[in-house]
């Protein structure tokens, strides 16, 4: 890790819970920062990533591993049990401090429910407005968009795209490059409408104008 200027405008964040599969996560950034969550240290070597900063309440990860990190000249930010933040959320919010611009998450999914469907809330953080956010567990992909924003995902023609309201409706929402396209149409939080869709190219597009959604990616592979 010494002697490598770091690309502080990308940050990888590892999180906790299952084991991962490194060629259902993809390719991955060379010489950005490398966050982990608490337990989320393991998920490095299977990467092949080494490790920036450890941050969280360290209540997962092994005592030994940890002083080894330290040997190593790796940042530990240790925050008390009693916290009102998930330690994923944490890495996140410290992530932005860096100066990231750009997080891609890296889970194997499973671990606690609450810890799960927490991650989905915290990628619409105010502190993250502006900075493009991905989350891949295992061989799924998830991406917040807000009010007023498009995004653009690459993907590979005929991946499940799911478009899933948050926090309440979603409107104005358009689409393009999927089987079943939306023209300023809505999305209701309390129906499953936006499942289940199908990407016909290599990238596809939505836009909203009010509300939340997080647009989902599974593999057809």
């Amino acid at each position: 890790m010494t002697g490598i200027l770091l690309d502080t405008s990308t940050a990888i964040v590892l999180l906790g819970g299952d084991a991962i599969d490194a060629k259902a996560i993809g390719d991955l950034p060379a010489n950005c920062i490398v966050i982990a969550a608490d337990s989320g240290v393991e998920l490095a070597p299977v990467l092949g990533l080494d490790i920036s900063v450890v941050i969280g309440d360290m209540d997962s990860i092994d005592a030994t591993a940890l002083e080894a990190l330290k040997a190593l000249g790796t940042t530990v930010v240790q925050h008390a049990a009693d916290k009102n933040e998930s330690d994923a959320e944490l890495a996140l919010r410290h992530a932005v401090d860096l100066g990231a611009t750009r997080l891609i998450v890296i889970g194997g999914g499973g671990g606690r429910l609450d810890h799960q469907l927490a991650l989905f809330a915290v990628m619409f953080l105010d502190r993250l407005r502006g900075t493009r956010v991905e989350v891949r567990l295992a061989r799924s992909r998830a991406y917040p968009v807000r009010a007023g924003e498009t995004i653009t995902i690459s993907c590979t023609t005929g991946d499940v795209i799911g478009l899933i309201p948050f926090g309440g409706d979603t409107h104005g929402i358009t689409t393009s490059n999927l089987r079943w396209p939306l023209h300023n149409e809505s999305l209701f939080a309390a129906a499953s409408r936006g499942i289940s869709n199908r990407a016909i190219a290599d990238e596809f597009s939505v836009v909203i104008d009010t509300g939340c959604l997080i647009v989902t990616v599974d593999s057809s592979l």
